[in-house]
């Protein structure tokens, strides 16, 4: 006995399928055009169809453009409306949140043979992921009161939890000078970037929430260590010894606090 129901409603899983690939123009997309032809008798769907196609790729450059802003400012705007269009056909979005439409965009530039000659735009790129990520990140509040754990109990039992986004991301560029200058007034915010970009300056960046914003700064390769370390659930002895005699932990800690780097304290 045939299953009307079920029939039909697979027909039209594959209908909303073929739609998707047509506007994502992903191989077998042209059957999508044939099986809406046949539906509304008089009506033009290639011409509908790009017309959705259209707004499609319109939706995914406002989406990469809002993750993205620093690389955007970095090649233009017309650029970078070329880059997210070549983005999206060779990675159409998986799933129906746009905000997640671009995690693959900084290693789709580091593979871009065109951008070869911009070879700090893919670390940039990252660096605007980050900051994205921090901002869609779980809303914590630092439990101040487990700071006096630090008096009390052993190293090798305590860890520090930094806020949900915290992130630390490395270069051979300056990446923190390079998205400052791109997002500063002045009547020359670009010449320490350029100089940095001359030597062959590299930097560390942090990355963490500050209220509803994200937030960036150069850090030093001893916090570098450190913070990943934190980031990994090391025990504070651990971070110690990955951190090296570099690190000044009183200084960080106090920079910790002002800027709202902290989660918590606990022990094992």
């Amino acid at each position: 006995m045939m299953n009307i129901d079920g029939d039909a409603m697979a027909r039209e899983r594959l209908r909303q399928s073929l739609l998707l690939q047509a506007l994502w123009r992903q191989p077998g997309g042209d059957a999508a055009g044939r099986w809406l032809q046949p539906l509304q008798s008089g009506i033009d769907a290639t011409r509908g169809l790009r017309a959705y196609q259209a707004n499609a790729g319109a939706a995914i450059e406002r989406a990469l453009a809002s993750s993205y802003p620093t690389v955007q400012v970095l090649i233009g705007e017309e650029s970078f409306a070329a880059l997210a269009r070549a983005y999206w056909h060779a990675h159409p979005p998986a799933r129906g949140d746009l905000a997640c439409a671009g995690d693959a965009l900084p290693a789709f530039i580091a593979a871009s043979d065109v951008l070869a000659d911009v070879p700090y735009l893919a670390d940039v790129a990252r660096l605007d992921a980050a900051l994205d990520t921090a901002e869609r990140a779980a809303d914590a509040a630092w439990q101040a009161d487990t700071l006096a754990l630090l008096g009390s109990h052993d190293p090798n039992r305590l860890h520090i939890e930094l806020m949900p986004g915290t992130a630390v991301l490395s270069s051979s560029h300056p990446i923190v000078m390079l998205r400052d200058a791109h997002h500063r007034d002045g009547d020359d915010p670009f010449a320490e970037a350029r100089q940095a970009l001359a030597a062959g300056t590299g930097e560390h960046a942090l990355v963490w929430r500050t209220g509803f914003r994200a937030a960036c700064v150069a850090i030093d390769e001893a916090t570098a260590r450190w913070t990943r370390a934190l980031l990994d659930g090391d025990t504070l002895t651990q971070a110690f010894d990955r951190a090296g005699d570099g690190f000044d932990f009183e200084r960080w800690l106090i920079a910790a606090l002002e800027r709202g780097w902290l989660a918590r304290i606990h022990a094992q």
